[in-house]
């Protein structure tokens, strides 16, 4: 009986939107936008920080770090001898692994390509429980130093480079000049520790290595059964506490590690710091679902309004207040199905869209699509937003006072008084939540301002860079490797449109690079100090003028400096006034990277690490230093007078020339470096101004529409007021008044409502205060500006009525 009752009224509904066409296409293209952007934001946040790892029992996965904050390190993969220290001794870890990765040159059958290479212990298999598709995994004899060289290929490696062919295990492949067995394949779904990743080698570390300081190795561990990560933490820690029988002398523990350990689920070191601007721009589209909600609620009661006559009839034949309050919420609960459809069709070409313009920095981006739990969750979004806006208007329509008044066979006005006011609220709810867009996309716009504006300490425009790493059995000594750098960058400057070209070992904005401890001759640590760590940079002559870092003193690195190797090095700004800030530092002797050096130059300070990173002091060394150091691993920067994307097949021949097994990598211009640096704050500011600008529309139309039936509504009592005297201004003034009130009330709730939420922005803001004077002023000016222009034409409407014939109307 009651199933029949709900299936008619079903019917009944269908029958009644498609009669009131244009109703039920606003309605739907409202509700279809806002349910469409929340899907597609959802469908992100689902692959991102809710869908599990792809890896068994993923939820026991954790990596561990150490607290290095005494040497202004905020954390430290492990050395060789800690990663001993922990695998053997810990209590709290069923398997221990090592991983990291490197570039190395694919050479041989094809043109030469640069692969991203992981680099994996036998233990971090294990970790991940992870088995070939092909062939094996790695044996313990493989797994050491100085053991076989072999590889694994990843699924997308061995489709696109050998074709699908089961015969590629067994085959050999050449690795920077190193012959490697391929020994098996893996799955597509494996992708540790990136999804970039093309092959994976064995790390092969030696149990009997001395090397205790030389942190660089990340590693990744699976709780046992019962271990939580705090009682991991309070494990590591305690083998931290013992890191001297690893080697480690007392001057480590005390002006080094705090003795804390950094133990997280690999979920959480994957997402990053990713999880807040993906929940805040989240709970930004929910907020737009909200106004659209609130539109849509107007809508049906200004709807519920010319269906008087016909709630009465179905009041008098019997149908109770349940009834009536069912049917409606029929009707509103259909027509957001219906904009929920609509909607997942605007989520797919939304989600295509954020996976394109999605930075790199935001993790497992390719997983994002419409899922099974993005399908249900557009599903309950859209009958959680029918129940949301049908329910005040079902409550108005089986009100004792509306049924009253219906009963009356007229507009009682108790009735009409109810709704002007639930409109009156729905806009002003409107109001407010736009208004807290408004700001909170102010504040991030602000904020990427200030990004913009901070100067790197060189000039981006120009300069495109690539990457080359030379294989050692070609280039064995620092002369093989000198030479060829110093060729190569002869033969770019001779280039036409070439003003200049350089290397160093890391670019700025291009990650981390070395921070090593250094002695200062004329400030000798202590016996109980630990030495002051800086950035340390190898760079070629041309470098600095390469990318117009400025010469503050003395002079610029030449090419004696490596040639003859004069024991020169060149410092940062920074570093100068630290230690010698009313002295000449030419001469200073400092000992860096291992080999003492005298100043030669102070050059001026760069955020390397990003536009939102204060400068960190550094020191550069030539490439060809006192101890005859080869360094084969160079970015090359090279600076055009034209478009520097020009100049990359120029480049590829240049290379070549000189070698042509050597392959480019990473060819980017600086500008795109600098670019992708604040991708993260351009993303989320790019969707939440989109945000506030779908909010400051259907808020505006929030406040017309009200206005505008209004008038409709009075239009015989402003006959009147014209008829005894009232003129045209003063109608005007007062329709403007009403409406402007609605929007004073909304944008008084929403100054409210953003201070609050302008603290959840804080770790996204850059250079500006959460309670941003410009912001919190500026948009509630735009929202009552806009606000006016909404009122405006319904005022002149009113404005121009003819007494006559709004005293004939009923």
């Amino acid at each position: 009986m009651v199933f029949g009752s709900i299936l008619q009224d079903i019917k009944f509904a269908f029958r009644v939107l498609a009669k009131a066409r244009g109703f039920t296409f606003v309605a739907v293209l409202t509700l279809a936008v806002a349910i469409g952007a929340s899907t597609a934001i959802f469908s992100v946040v689902d692959a991102v920080l809710i869908r599990p790892l792809g890896y068994p029992d993923a939820e026991e996965l954790v990596t561990i770090s150490l607290d290095a904050s005494g040497a202004g390190v905020p954390e430290l993969p492990f050395s060789d001898r800690g990663y001993w220290h922990f695998r053997e001794k810990n209590r709290s870890f069923e398997e221990f692994g090592a991983y990291g990765s490197t570039r190395l040159a694919l050479t041989g059958d094809g043109e030469p390509i640069q692969l991203l290479v992981g680099l994996m212990t036998n233990s971090a298999y294990q970790v991940l429980r992870a088995s070939p598709l092909r062939g094996r995994l790695p044996s313990e004899e493989e797994d050491i130093s100085e053991g076989p060289l072999v590889a694994l290929l990843s699924h997308g490696l061995w489709v696109s480079r050998f074709g699908s062919d089961p015969g590629a295990i067994g085959s050999t492949i050449q690795l920077n000049d190193q012959t490697r067995e391929v020994i098996g394949i893996m799955p597509p779904g494996f992708a540790f520790p990136s999804n970039e990743i093309d092959l994976w080698i064995p790390r092969q570390l030696n149990p009997e290595s001395e090397n205790f300081g030389g942190h660089g190795m990340p590693v990744i561990a699976r709780l046992r059964d019962g271990a939580t990560v705090e009682s991991a933490t309070l494990d590591a820690e305690s083998l931290i506490q013992r890191f001297e029988e690893a080697g480690y002398g007392p001057e480590w523990l005390s002006n080094v590690f705090t003795g804390r350990a950094i133990v997280r689920t690999l979920k959480e070191e994957i997402v990053g710091d990713s999880r807040q601007p993906l929940l805040i721009i989240l709970g930004t589209v929910l907020f737009v679902l909200l106004i659209a909600c609130s539109n849509v609620a107007n809508l049906f009661l200004v709807r519920a309004e010319g269906r008087l006559r016909e709630t009465s009839v179905r009041a008098a034949l019997g149908a109770g207040r349940g009834r009536l309050v069912r049917y409606v919420l029929t009707e509103s609960v259909l027509l957001a199905l219906m904009g929920g459809l609509g909607g997942l069709l605007l989520a797919y070409a939304g989600i295509r869209m954020l996976v394109a313009i999605g930075p790199a920095s935001i993790p497992r981006l390719e997983g994002v699509g419409l899922s099974t739990y993005v399908f249900l969750f557009s599903s309950g979004l859209s009958v959680l937003a029918g129940l949301l806006f049908g329910v005040l208007p079902a409550m108005q329509t089986g009100s004792a006072k509306v049924q009253a008044a219906l009963a009356a066979g007229g507009r009682g006005a108790t009735a009409g008084r109810e709704r002007h006011r639930a409109r009156g609220l729905l806009v002003v709810t409107q109001v407010a939540v736009a208004l807290v867009l408004l700001v909170g996309s102010g504040l991030m716009v602000r904020s990427f301002q200030k990004l913009r504006s901070v100067d790197p300490g060189f000039k981006t425009a120009g300069v495109v860079t690539f990457g080359l790493r030379l294989p050692a059995s070609r280039y064995a000594d620092a002369d093989a490797s000198t030479r060829f750098f110093d060729d190569l960058l002869g033969r770019l400057r001779a280039l036409p449109g070439v003003e200049n070209a350089g290397a160093t070992t890391t670019l700025p904005f291009s990650g981390g690079g070395p921070v090593l401890a250094t002695e200062i001759e004329e400030f000798p640590t202590g016996p109980d100090g630990f030495p002051p760590t800086f950035a340390i940079r190898f760079v070629t002559p041309g470098y600095f003028e390469t990318m117009s870092i400025p010469i503050v003193s003395g002079r610029t690195v030449e090419p004696m400096d490596h040639q003859e190797r004069l024991g020169k090095l060149f410092i940062s700004a920074s570093l100068k006034e630290q230690y010698w800030p009313n002295t000449s530092t030419m001469g200073k002797r400092i000992r860096a990277a291992g080999t003492w050096g005298e100043v030669a130059g102070v050059v001026g300070d760069i955020h390397a690490a990003g536009l939102d990173a204060p400068p960190r002091q550094t020191i550069y060394l030539p490439v060809r230093d006192t101890l005859d150091r080869s360094l084969r691993a160079m970015s090359v920067a090279v600076r055009a007078s034209g478009n520097p994307s020009n100049l990359v097949p120029l480049l590829r021949r240049e290379v070549g020339a000189l070698d042509n097994s050597l392959p480019l990598s990473n060819i980017q211009t600086m500008d795109g470096l600098v670019g992708d640096s604040m991708s993260r704050t351009s993303f989320t500011m790019f969707l939440l101004v989109i945000a506030a600008v779908v909010a400051l529309f259907l808020g505006s139309v929030g406040i017309y529409g009200v206005i505008s039936y209004v008038v409709s509504q009075r239009t015989k009592e402003f006959g009147v007021r014209m008829a005894l005297g009232a003129d045209s201004p003063g109608i005007h003034s007062l329709v403007l008044k009403q409406g402007m009130v609605l929007a004073v009330a909304g944008v008084v709730v929403g100054v409210a409502g953003a201070a609050l939420m302008s603290r959840m922005l804080t770790t996204l803001l850059f250079g500006i205060s959460p309670f941003d004077a410009l912001t919190f002023i500026a948009g509630p000016a735009v929202f009552l500006g806009v606000a006016v222009v909404a009122c405006i034409i319904p005022a002149q409407r009113a404005a121009g009525i003819l007494p006559a014939e709004a005293l004939r109307s009923d």
